[in-house]
């Protein structure tokens, strides 16, 4: 019966891993042809976008090809070239010429006014492609930015137009024309998307010297699996991906189909296994009795293999796998949209200091304020510090290093406006004023930095290098103040001013405190028990939600905190993680002292600056519990279909009880020597009535039986109580070293504790342990550790060989040896032995005294007449050991002796 049980699970399980086998095959090749279906179309899109951006590029330069042979003349040939190229191409939003950085020409006027004399200098978002293409003299295409008409994603194609190098060795440089189109429309255009692609489109561009960023579509597409395909421009490639716009979906009914057959043509195989193995047919030799009608295992396997608890289990399997694959999407769902909302309001927040500098750029270049007039360039401040309550300092930097700003302090709880304002010449102090409800000096906030010079901040030194308006890195301010009200880092965009010839004026900035973004994550992260954190792309901290400091001032310098250096655990997990991947952006798991985290982090592409990373990480509990709840319905309607199916089976149970009740009675009479007579059983179960006739065969053999099983158990008994002795020798060794575990130590201390009293003869403990084994540990590994403990209880037990003495592992890497008859003399010259013998071993120990593994003594010296000695003398004997350890480790220390007849003794040496 038991071969048979077992070939039957072998079957069982066989013909489940063949199920899941065909089904995952099926499936994998469901998938392939989905993917082979997007591949055929998207790469015929794909071509066709291609053709499209070169034919774009084509009409931009020969525009550009023809301006640059009419140098001082171009309106001409653009008035007779532009008209002609929105009409080969109608999806042409506009043509621009553009003189040096601001537009001279637009065609078509209307619809595209806001355009109508711009200037890119003022234009950040722009000027990093339009370096690129002056610095390498090709053509570009600006995908990364919204348009100035329509504020939606745009393609802009730019061609440069060069004159000959001057003979003060300038670049040449004229001009550009562009063309610009709705990026949507051409993707459409293309074919790439619309309601006919059978895809979701993923766009993300590579450049020299920037980190991969996206231009269209959701860049978790990259993650999944795509279709690939690239697209090589003359300044970058764009990467593109397709996913099936329904996923990987696979069709439940040929999943069911398969399951279907598989379970059809497994229960086949089961029934002819049973079968071939007799379960319906009478073996040799065994009685026929007539009156059965089927045996009693065809029932019970009839009743094993009906179809309800197998569908009940695949039912809850389903339901439970769909509850975790519904969590999972829920969690990534608000996982993303979360991040998406904080890198919406990050972008925005970063743009409250390029719109101020924009617009006071645009005012001091119209003539509507200037230098000449501070105290209505200060009122202008002041009133947008008030509408913008996210500015901390509005500036200028004038070019002999005088300052004039209007600023709102970050720290500390008081947000009145402030007044900073320093001489030329760098040799001035910073003087600070309160500002009233009249935007007028009030009363003195007292003197900040008294040599302050603007022209060696890092915000003047960015707009020098700069022709038009740049991000300065993340600085700490300079001001001093007595309150220390401005102590903090900041951020934001400066450009140069200068006069009509040219002349450099002074340096104008829009700055924000990091600290407000620190504040603004931390109030959204507390709501949800969240961390963030914003970084650079070098991983320097510039804000967090764990509220740490973003820098440390170490004498006068400031040092930069990095995300995988956070005081905030979960914030340096998440930031060695981004670190290590090397990617932009993506998402991980992390689990942190038993919690587990769903983390995402993206890219934020300043305007012309730098490339930040802002990271989320939401405990997966907010969502575990919609799912528990669900799993335990589903619990629950289980627990109540294997109820009913219980009850069913109580009921066949009791119906097939009911003729072995009465060989039950008959059994106990059998057993208490009576039972002569056989009872008269009619059933439908064969074996129940061959039970019947052979127990009547049985109760003859009863008493022999009885009597062999007496002699048995003997036997038995016997060889129990060996086994029982070899445990209690197994029980008192330590299962590492072979050494006396703590348990054989306590037992033999009290024992030759009190025999050494009794006996009036010394008794010594050495107390050992293993120098800077943690670190051994934590840099080797435990295994290498275990070693190490077992090469030093090897040396105990070869120094331990009297009679009567013990070694034993006293817990970790502690070990304790017991000496009776030996006086601490003795024992300390035991004891130095041994520790020779280790510290000889020369095992390498990164953290150890010279290099190597050593050990630590102590020893001390039973007081026979204290009635407590044994639970004594270990209390001394590791307060030497502790001694020996205080005192530089790798040596022997030996506790004083107690008061003797005699009085006290000196300690020994």
């Amino acid at each position: 019966m038991k071969r048979t049980l077992s070939v039957v699970i072998l079957l069982l399980l066989l013909g489940a891993a063949a199920v899941l086998g065909t089904e995952r095959y099926d499936r994998s090749r469901s998938e392939a042809r989905v993917m082979a279906g997007v591949r055929q179309q998207f790469e015929g899109h794909v071509v066709r976008l291609r053709e499209d951006l070169r034919a774009l590029q084509a009409l931009n330069g020969r525009l550009a090809a023809a301006l640059a042979a009419a140098p001082g003349g171009e309106a001409g040939p653009f008035a007779s070239i532009a008209p002609g190229m929105t009409q080969a191409r109608p999806d042409i939003r506009s043509i621009v010429f553009v003189r040096k950085l601001r537009i001279e020409q637009v065609y078509p006027i209307a619809g595209n006014e806001p355009v109508i004399g711009l200037d890119y200098s003022l234009r950040p978002q722009f000027m990093a492609k339009i370096a690129y293409m002056i610095r390498h003299r090709v053509p570009v295409v600006d995908g990364s930015t919204r348009l100035v008409q329509t504020g939606r994603t745009g393609l802009i194609f730019r061609a440069p137009i060069f004159d000959a190098p001057d003979a003060a060795g300038g670049d040449g440089y004229r001009g550009m024309t562009a063309l610009t189109v709705d990026l949507e429309n051409t993707l459409r255009r293309a074919g790439l998307i619309g309601p006919e692609a059978a895809f979701d489109l993923a766009i993300r561009s590579r450049e020299e010297g920037r980190p991969a960023y996206g231009l269209f579509g959701d860049m978790g597409l990259f993650d999944r699996p795509h279709v690939p395909a690239t697209i090589t421009l003359p300044d970058a490639a764009w990467e593109l991906a397709a996913v099936p716009k329904n996923g990987l979906a696979y069709d439940p009914a040929r999943a069911w189909l398969i399951r279907g057959v598989g379970a059809t043509v497994t229960l086949i195989l089961l029934l002819v296994v049973l079968y071939r193995r007799g379960v319906w047919r009478p073996r040799p030799g065994e009685c026929i009795v007539r009156d059965g009608l089927a045996s009693l295992r065809t029932l019970l396997l009839v009743a094993t293999l009906a179809p309800m608890p197998l569908m009940v289990g695949l039912a809850g399997w389903m339901v439970f796998t769909v509850s975790i694959q519904a969590v999972e999407d829920l969690e990534r769902q608000q996982v993303d949209e979360l991040a998406d909302q904080l890198r919406d309001k990050v972008v925005d927040f970063f743009e409250v200091p390029r719109t101020a500098a924009t617009f006071n750029a645009g005012q001091f270049k119209s003539g509507l304020v200037g230098l000449g007039r501070r105290e209505d360039l200060l009122r202008s401040f002041l009133l947008q510090l008030r509408q913008q309550p996210l500015l901390t300092l509005l500036s200028i930097g004038t070019a002999d290093g005088g300052y004039l700003a209007a600023g709102r302090p970050p720290v500390g709880a008081e947000r009145g406006l402030r007044i900073l304002e320093a001489g030329p010449g760098g040799g001035g102090a910073l003087r600070i004023d309160r500002v009233d409800d009249d935007n007028r000096r009030s009363t003195s906030a007292g003197i900040g930095n008294p040599h302050y010079d603007a022209r060696v901040r890092p915000w003047f030194l960015a707009a020098l290098q700069a022709d038009s308006l740049r991000w300065y890195p993340a600085y700490h301010y300079a001001i001093h103040d007595p309150g220390g009200l401005f102590e903090d880092m900041g951020m934001g965009m400066s450009v140069a001013l200068r006069d009509e010839a040219g002349h450099l004026a002074g340096v104008l900035t829009a700055d924000v405190a990091l600290s407000q973004i620190s504040r603004f994550l931390r109030a959204e992260m507390v709501r949800i028990d969240g961390i963030a954190f914003l970084a650079e792309s070098g991983g320097a901290l510039l804000a967090s939600s764990g509220g740490e400091p973003i820098y440390h001032l170490e004498g006068g310098q400031v040092r930069r905190v990095l995300a995988d250096q956070s005081d905030t655990p979960e914030i340096r997990l998440l930031g060695a993680r981004i670190l290590h991947s090397g990617r932009v952006t993506g998402r991980q798991s992390l689990e942190f002292e038993g919690r587990r985290y769903s983390a995402r982090w993206q890219s934020i592409q300043l305007p012309d600056g730098p490339m930040l990373t802002i990271a989320l990480a939401l405990p997966e509990s907010r969502y575990a519990e919609p799912a528990e709840r669900a799993l335990n319905r589903v619990g629950l309607l289980i627990l109540g279909f294997w109820v009913v199916g219980v009850a069913a089976a109580l009921l066949a149970a009791w119906w097939l009880s009911r003729p072995l009740l009465s060989l039950s009675r008959w059994a106990e009479e059998l057993a208490e020597g009576g039972g002569r007579f056989s009872p008269s059983v009619r059933s439908p179960v064969r074996e129940i009535v061959v039970l019947a006739h052979a127990l009547d065969r049985m109760a003859d053999r009863q008493r022999s039986h009885a009597r062999d099983l007496e002699r048995q158990v003997a036997e038995r008994t016997q060889a129990l109580v060996q086994a029982n002795q070899r445990l209690v020798g197994l029980s008192l060794t330590d299962g590492l070293t072979g050494l006396a575990n703590r348990r054989h130590f306590d037992e033999v201390l009290a024992r030759e504790g009190d025999r050494s009293r009794r006996d009036r003869r010394p008794m010594s403990l050495l107390m050992l342990d293993v120098d800077w084994f943690k670190h051994y540990n934590d840099q080797y590994g435990h295994p290498a550790g275990d070693v190490v403990l077992c090469q030093i209880a090897r040396i105990l037990l070869e120094s331990v060989r009297r009679p009567g003495d013990l070694a034993a592992r006293y817990g970790g890497e502690e070990f304790a040896v017991i000496l009776p008859g030996l006086d601490v003399h003795a024992a300390e010259g035991m004891a130095e032995r041994i520790r020779a013998r280790v510290e000889a071993l020369a095992i390498t120990h990164a953290h150890g005294l010279s290099g190597r593994v050593t050990i630590s003594v102590g020893v001390a010296e039973m007081d026979l007449d204290d009635a407590h000695g044994a639970e004594t003398l270990v209390g001394r004997a590791d307060a030497a050991l502790y001694r020996a350890k205080a005192g530089g480790r790798n040596r022997v220390e030996t506790a004083g002796a107690t008061a003797g007849p005699e009085g006290p003794e000196a300690p020994a040496a």
